[in-house]
């Protein structure tokens, strides 16, 4: 049993090397849950004509080959979908007390320009700017000849004021030198929230460089709102004296920025406008960016592009990470790159390794050298001339995703917890029967509208408010807020179903078969793979059985010759016994 048991073993061995892999591919075929679902259409038939039995099986491979091309088509366009990485925005709306936004007013016009008789810099820009000639000191490269040169003058000396902001901040408070940036009594007339009156200890100063010293409530965010409309928020009185304006300022007014009070403020580019003359209502929407206890919250790449980036650690810009702090980081190294100086204008944590592109405020010989360096600032807005735009060229610059904390869930990532949006609507101010308490007192020496020695006057109160103040109202619309959270649109989870409904529609597979054909590739590439030792390991052993035979035969001739030479020993002794005894009966014979 054994030797048939080698032999049957020793002939599947040589067939499997004769031909191939075609072995294996008869076993798993017998073994396969399906037979491949469709390979019986293609197999020879003895009930079928050869004829029909040929174009049957071109029609089933034709059929096969569709479905294949059918499928592959499906697969891309589902592969194609979820690299798409769509999401779904759900909204969910909720009611309770929030506290109310902190809010930064700024002056249009950042400084008095009867208050800066101490800035040789300043005085000697409004003069130059009063007059049509050109002055290369101050950019003016042209006399204001024209609508374009009036223009061109009227934005270089607003960005070198702004460029001289650290040199005017630096005039608040010093001894002998007058103050040339708006207080808080410079600004407020009067001030109440949730209708009661509040005072100058619940603001804070902000220096911002384009609009001076701005004035920010709230700003530890201990004030609660708990209903809505404008009565229930921050309304404020404000002056303007547009008397003391800056000749390059074209606008009056303040402008607003509502915010959270860890966000920088931004008011030039995040910031709402308030005319004078008019009630500028401000109605405040809150939003709720993220649900972290429900395991939902915006998703970031590859789903999007923001960024979960909480705080900023940038070259020129530390803290929370906001995307217009970034730009400015971002635009302030480009600056340092191509001017060889740093923008007061934006933050700056260099040190002394860069100096400023403002270089005196009272050697009068290099003022022409900061209306270079801002020219070259300027000449990094036109992409066209620079190369350099900051959208492509600040690409780390992304939304954030807006991230929330909750105690509850430990592992939703701290970061911006408040949004909100803003609808603003004006009306007149004051209106033609409303009469301030200043205009109605009989004591109206040192206001404004008052010559000095004149009575009081009313209608002269009257006129001077309707062109010099106005009055801003900050308030929740409606205590309801938006929860919007994202999630994955199309996941992983769904991309494997409908792959697998896709080849059991087109090509009548489960994922047992799929299995089994993945079984089948990797016994063929074992296969493969192995051959060639395989070849060395029988060729091997039929060396070693070919020796074993040899040997055999070797050993088997040898016994032959013991024999024969023990025969022909016993043949000898035969003879002598026969010559000795020849009729001596019981000597022994040599058996043949």
């Amino acid at each position: 049993m054994k030797h048939n048991s080698a032999k049957a073993k020793e002939r599947l061995e040589h067939n499997f090397e004769i031909r191939g892999g075609g072995l294996l591919v008869l076993d798993v075929n017998s073994w396969h849950s399906a037979y491949w679902n469709g390979q019986c259409h293609l197999l020879e038939s003895q009930f079928v004509d050869p004829t029909i039995q040929s174009m049957l099986r071109l029609f089933w491979l034709l059929v096969v080959l569709l479905c294949f091309a059918a499928f592959l088509f499906q697969f891309v366009l589902l592969i194609k979908k979820y690299l798409a990485y769509g999401v779904n925005t759900e909204t969910k709306l909720e009611f309770s007390e929030r506290p109310f936004p902190a809010v930064t007013i700024c002056h249009l016009n950042p400084w008095k320009a009867n208050s800066l008789n101490d800035s040789d810099y300043m005085t000697q820009m409004i003069a130059a700017y009063s007059i049509s000639a050109a002055n290369p000191n101050f950019g003016f490269d042209e006399g204001r000849t024209g609508e374009r040169q009036q223009k061109a003058h009227l934005i270089t000396a607003v960005k070198l004021t702004s460029l001289a902001n650290k040199h005017l901040f630096a005039m608040i408070g010093q001894d002998g030198v007058e103050n040339p940036a708006y207080m808080y009594d410079d600004l407020v007339i009067s001030c109440t929230y949730n209708a009661r009156p509040c005072n100058s200890t619940e603001w804070v100063s902000f220096q911002d460089p384009d609009f001076g010293l701005c004035q920010q409530y709230n700003m530890d965010e201990k004030k609660m709102s708990s209903r809505a409309g404008p009565l229930y928020g921050l309304r404020v009185v404000m002056r303007t004296d547009q008397e003391n304006y800056l000749p390059w300022t074209e606008a009056s007014g303040v402008v607003v920025a509502i915010h959270n009070r860890t966000d920088p403020p931004f008011p030039d580019v995040l910031g709402y406008y308030a005319p004078p003359g008019t009630a500028s209502s401000m109605g405040v929407r809150y939003f709720f960016i993220v649900v972290c206890d429900g395991d939902v919250y915006r998703k970031g790449p590859p789903y999007g592009t923001c960024t979960t980036k909480t705080q900023a650690n940038l070259p020129n810009y530390k803290g929370k990470y906001e995307t217009e702090a970034c730009f400015r980081s971002c635009l302030q190294s480009e600056i340092i790159k191509k001017c060889g100086c740093y923008d007061p204008s934006y933050s700056y944590l260099g040190g002394s390794a860069t100096p400023s592109c403002f270089v005196s405020a009272t050697d009068t010989t290099t003022f022409a050298k900061s209306a270079a360096n801002q020219a070259c600032i300027d000449n990094l807005s036109n992409t066209a001339a620079s190369g350099f735009n900051l959208i492509n060229d600040c690409p780390d610059c992304k939304q954030p995703c807006d991230f929330s904390f909750h105690q509850s869930n430990p592992f939703c990532p701290p970061s911006r917890v408040q949004s909100y949006s803003v609808t603003v609507s004006t009306a007149q101010w004051p209106s033609n029967e409303y009469k301030p308490a200043e205009c109605t007192t009989s004591n109206q020496t040192g206001q404004p509208w008052i010559i000095p020695g004149e009575p009081a006057n009313e209608q002269k109160c009257l006129a001077w408010y309707k062109v010099n103040t106005l009055m801003v109202e900050v308030y929740y619309e409606r205590m309801n807020y938006q929860i919007l959270s994202e999630s994955a649109a199309y996941t992983i989870v769904n991309l494997i179903s409908d792959i697998g409904g896709q080849i059991g529609l087109f090509l009548g597979m489960s994922i047992i078969s799929v299995i089994e054909m993945a079984t089948l590739v990797f016994l063929l590439c074992w296969y493969c793979c192995s051959h060639k030792s395989r070849r060395i390991e029988a060729e091997e052993a039929e060396r070693k059985q070919q020796g074993q035979k040899a040997d055999e035969q070797r050993k088997a001739q040898d016994e032959a010759a013991r024999k024969d030479s023990a025969n022909r020993k016993f043949s000898r002794k035969n003879r002598i016994y026969n010559t000795g005894n020849e009729f001596d009966s019981n000597v022994p014979r040599v058996a043949e």
